[in-house]
């Protein structure tokens, strides 16, 4: 997403090159048929087409970041806080890129910038090891009141249990998160699940299938972590101790389960199974065991006696963060 040096002359070259196969072909045919003249105007015009993205995610990096938006990471995000300055402003041109791209729009429910916020660090702590990764087809995020069900319904029904998906078919282009799971997963530090990375590790799952790994991963790690996944899920559920029982629904989910303990609770999972920590150290190019232990405060995030902050005026231990316990996760890859 970011917009590096090496990316930017490669750009460069891909919209000279571009534009140069346009002026060729414009020019033969303005001398087949002289009153074609001007297709000759498309050949700047495909360069900027090219560009165009490149252009405009520089204009936003230069863009100076809101001090609101710095004091919510800074106050609920330890990722964020765990990284020395470079680090820091890597993640805030994320946040900004994200944010100029990605709508996130609140279904029957308010969505402010602490949302907004919460939404785009989700997506960029999953690839902030990544150089040259972005999520291609995610367009927009929907911000539920509350859980849903499989038909996207939220009415406080007793089957509405699911907190997060990333859309298919007709929704496809579009994740869906609660609003309470999504607050919960930043609310304690301690604490294993986050729905937004959850949901962000499907998808990063998904644009690897789709687009191809990250160059920073080596093929050797991802055959091991495939042959690990189908041993994991074959074994009877008795020997499933490692992490949550939702993790074995498929190997989509025990990857995105796992992401969640990896940038949450490394230090648990590196204790549990250190050649698992491993594997995931390496196919997210990224070593949290040894981040996250920097952070000044290992309790931070949203406190369960402050306020909470969807607007309902309540403590948070008897809101968003009481919901999000008496739910379970189910989401969909």
């Amino acid at each position: 997403m970011i917009v590096t040096a090496e990316a930017n002359g490669r750009n460069r070259w891909q919209a000279l090159i571009v534009a140069g196969l346009v002026a060729w072909a414009a020019g033969l045919l303005v001398w087949l048929s002289p009153p074609l003249w001007f297709l000759l105007g498309l050949s700047p015009f495909s360069y900027w087409w090219v560009r165009r993205r490149c252009f405009r995610r520089v204009a936003v990096m230069q863009q100076p970041f809101p001090d609101s938006w710095e004091h919510i990471l800074r106050a609920h995000v330890a990722f964020f806080e765990a990284l020395d300055e470079v680090g820091k402003a890597r993640f805030r041109q994320l946040v900004q890129i994200f944010l100029d791209e990605v709508r996130i729009t609140g279904i029957r429910t308010e969505v402010d910038e602490t949302i907004r916020v919460l939404v785009a660090a989700s997506a960029a702590i999953p690839i902030f090891g990544f150089h040259d990764w972005e999520y291609h087809r995610l367009h927009e995020v929907l911000i539920y009141p509350d859980a849903f069900d499989d038909a996207y319904q939220s009415h406080g029904g007793s089957d509405e249990t699911i907190l997060g998906m990333v859309g298919l078919h007709h929704l496809s282009g579009v994740m869906i998160l609660s609003k309470p799971a999504l607050l919960a997963g930043f609310a304690h530090r301690s604490g294993k699940q986050n729905v937004g990375v959850h949901e962000f590790a499907h998808l990063v799952e998904k644009e690897a299938s789709e687009y191809g790994l990250p160059p920073e991963v080596p093929w050797m790690v991802v055959r091991q972590w495939v042959r690990y996944v189908a041993r994991e899920l074959a074994r009877p559920l008795k020997y499933h101790a490692h992490v949550s029982t939702y993790a074995y629904t498929n190997e989509h989910e025990f990857f995105a389960v796992l992401a969640e303990y990896f940038f949450t609770s490394p230090e648990l999972l590196k204790h549990r199974d250190p050649v698992l920590y491993a594997m995931l150290r390496d196919l997210f190019h990224q070593d949290t065991g040894v981040l996250l232990p920097l952070v000044p405060r290992r309790r931070q995030g949203i406190g369960r006696n402050e306020r909470c902050p969807c607007g309902r005026g309540k403590k948070c231990k008897h809101c968003c963060l009481a919901k999000a316990k008496t739910t379970e996760a189910r989401p969909a890859a």
